[in-house]
C-alpha cells in the first residue's frame, strides 16, 4: 500500500511540472501550444467564498426575536424639549416623506406599531423638568420615556426622578450598538445609569462638536494635508495651531482695517461649548467615575499640570484676535466660513447641513488631541442634546413592557434611522468626500461624557474652565483652588442621593 501511495505521489509530482513547463520561444520566453479558444475554455477562476458585513437589519433581528410579538395595543407617550432642534423629529413625524430622517422615524414607529401595537405619541414641552416633576410628584404615570437635555436630565437623576436602566438590563441590550457606550462607561456612579443616549435620539448626534477645514485655503497657502495628518496620529494641538498662526491666513477686514466679522482668520467658532471642548479632546475630565465611585480628578496635581498646558494653548490661540474670531451668534460664524473667511471652523455636527450650498469645498475633521501620545480622537456632546430616561413612577408591572419597547424603538431606530441620518444626509447627500466620512466614523466613536459637565450645576468645573478660555487666563489653580470645596460638596450630594434611590 505504501509503494502505491509512494508511485501516486511520484506521478502527481511529474505531472505538475510537466504543465508548468511550457515550450519556449528562442527568446527564452514561455509560450502555450494551445490555440486562443482553447485557452479561453480551460480557463478556470476559484471565487474566494463570499464574505460580506452583515446590514443592521440582520445584526439587529434576532434581537427583536428575543423580544416577542406581543400585541400592547398603547399609547407610548415620549416627553421632549419643544422645538430645540431635531428634538420633535427624533421621536415623531406625521407622515412619510422624501426627507431620509423623517421618512426613518416614519417607517421605526410604523414598525413598532405593526409589531407590538404601540403608537408613538410626542409630548413636547419648554420646560421638560419641570414637567417631568410634577407628573412623578402627581405620580400619574402620564409619561413612559423623558428626552430632556444632559444637565437637566442629570438634575432629574440627581433628585430621584429616574428610573435606574441597569434594573431593566435583562431586556435591554446596553452593549449593543443601538446603545451608547460611552454613557454607560462614563457615567454609572454606584451602580446605577439613569440616563442612555443611542440610536433612539439625533439630537446628541447633532450636537457632537466636530472641526471642519476650507480645502481652497489649505492648497492656496501650501498648507499640510488635515486627513493625513489625522491618520497618521498627528492631529495635535501644536499641529493645529501651527497651521492657523500662519502669518498669510489671518489679515484685517480689506474695507475697514480691523479684525472684525469680515477679516479673515485661522480659527472661528461659535458660543461657549467650542471653547469647553478644547478640555474634552485632549481626553480630560472634570470628574471620573472609577468602579462607580465620582472623583474630581482636575485637580490632582499632574492633571492640573495638564489642564494648565492646554490654557496657555488657548491663550495663545482663541484668545489672539489676529488669529481666532469668536462670536456667540452661530449665523455670524457660519456665513464667515461659507464665504471663505475662515481656515477652520469649530461647529457641532449638525452645521454640515447647513453648509450644503456653500460654494468652496470643505473637509471634516475631529478636533486635536492634546499630543500624539494620547491614543485617541476625543470630542463631547454639547449640553443641549437629548438624553433618554425613565420616568422613577413607572409601576412595578409596567417596567418589563416599557423596557421591551424601549429596546425595540432602539432597534428599529439602528435599523432605520441611524442610516437615514449618518450615511444617507451626513454621509453621501451633504458631505462633500469621503475622507469626511471617515472621520464622521471617527468623530462619532470617540465622543466622552463628563459626569462634572452633566451635573454642572452641582459641581461647576467645566464651566470654569470656559470661563478661563473667555478670558484667556492659564490660572488653573486659583481658580480651582476656590472652586474646589463647592465641587467637592457637590459630588458629596449626588454620591448622597444615589445611595439613597
Amino acid at each position: 500500500m505504501k509503494k502505491v501511495l509512494s508511485a501516486l505521489l511520484i506521478l502527481l509530482f511529474v505531472l505538475a511540472c510537466l504543465a508548468a513547463c511550457a515550450e519556449k520561444d528562442p527568446n527564452g520566453n514561455k509560450t502555450d501550444t494551445k490555440a486562443p479558444e482553447q485557452q479561453t475554455q480551460n480557463l478556470t477562476t476559484v471565487e474566494p467564498e463570499e464574505t460580506r458585513e452583515l446590514t443592521k437589519a440582520e445584526i439587529a433581528e434576532p434581537y427583536l426575536e428575543k423580544l416577542g410579538e406581543t400585541k400592547y395595543n398603547r399609547e407610548f407617550t415620549i416627553l421632549c424639549m419643544q422645538g430645540v432642534g431635531n428634538s420633535e423629529k427624533e421621536i415623531w413625524v406625521e407622515n412619510a416623506s422624501d426627507e431620509p430622517i423623517d421618512n426613518a422615524v416614519y417607517l421605526r414607529n410604523t414598525a413598532l406599531f405593526d409589531r407590538f401595537g404601540v403608537t408613538i405619541v410626542k409630548h413636547a414641552v419648554v420646560d421638560v423638568n419641570s414637567e417631568a416633576q410634577k407628573d412623578n410628584k402627581a405620580n400619574t404615570h402620564s409619561y413612559d420615556l423623558i428626552m430632556a437635555n444632559g444637565p437637566g436630565t442629570g438634575l432629574l437623576a440627581q433628585n430621584g426622578y429616574l428610573l435606574n436602566f441597569l434594573e431593566l438590563s435583562e431586556t435591554l441590550n446596553l452593549d449593543q450598538p443601538w446603545w451608547d457606550p460611552g454613557t454607560l462607561r462614563d457615567c454609572e456612579i454606584n451602580g446605577k445609569v439613569y440616563f442612555m443616549n443611542g440610536d433612539i435620539n439625533i439630537l446628541d448626534n447633532d450636537v457632537t462638536w466636530i472641526l471642519l477645514f476650507n480645502k481652497k485655503l489649505i492648497v492656496d497657502f501650501d498648507l499640510e494635508e488635515p486627513y493625513k495628518l489625522v491618520n497618521e496620529g498627528n492631529w495635535t494641538l501644536d499641529k493645529f495651531y501651527e497651521l492657523v498662526s500662519c502669518s498669510d491666513v489671518s489679515r484685517p477686514n480689506p474695507v475697514s482695517g480691523e479684525y472684525d466679522d469680515g477679516a479673515y482668520y485661522g480659527f472661528i467658532t461659535t458660543n461657549g461649548g467650542g471653547l469647553t471642548n478644547f478640555l474634552y479632546t485632549c481626553d480630560m475630565t472634570t470628574v471620573k467615575v472609577t468602579d462607580g465611585t465620582p472623583e474630581i480628578i482636575c485637580g490632582l496635581k499632574s492633571n492640573a499640570e495638564k489642564i494648565t498646558n492646554i490654557l496657555e494653548w488657548c491663550k495663545k490661540t482663541v484668545s489672539d484676535s489676529h488669529i481666532t474670531y469668536f462670536s456667540r451668534d452661530p449665523v455670524v460664524t457660519k456665513n464667515m466660513f461659507m464665504e471663505n473667511h475662515a481656515l477652520f471652523y469649530s461647529e457641532v455636527l449638525s452645521y454640515i447641513v447647513n453648509l450644503s450650498d456653500m460654494e468652496y469645498d470643505y473637509g471634516v475633521l475631529p478636533t486635536p488631541k492634546y499630543d500624539e501620545k494620547q491614543p485617541e480622537y476625543r470630542t463631547h456632546v454639547d449640553g443641549v442634546g437629548s438624553m433618554i430616561s425613565i420616568p422613577a413612577n413607572t409601576p412595578e408591572e409596567k417596567k418589563e413592557e416599557i423596557a421591551t419597547i424601549i429596546e425595540a424603538m432602539a432597534l428599529y431606530s439602528y435599523i432605520y434611522v441611524t442610516p437615514a441620518y449618518y450615511e444617507v444626509t451626513l454621509k453621501r447627500k451633504k458631505s462633500r468626500d469621503p475622507d469626511s466620512s471617515e472621520m464622521i466614523d471617527i468623530i462619532l466613536q470617540s465622543r466622552t461624557y463628563d459626569v462634572g459637565y452633566i451635573y454642572s450645576s452641582s459641581i461647576g468645573l467645566a464651566d470654569m474652565f470656559r470661563q478661563l478660555v473667555e478670558q484667556g487666563s492659564s490660572g488653573w489653580d486659583g481658580a480651582f483652588q476656590k472652586a474646589e470645596k463647592r465641587a467637592n460638596s457637590g459630588i458629596r450630594k449626588i454620591i448622597k442621593q444615589y445611595d439613597k434611590l
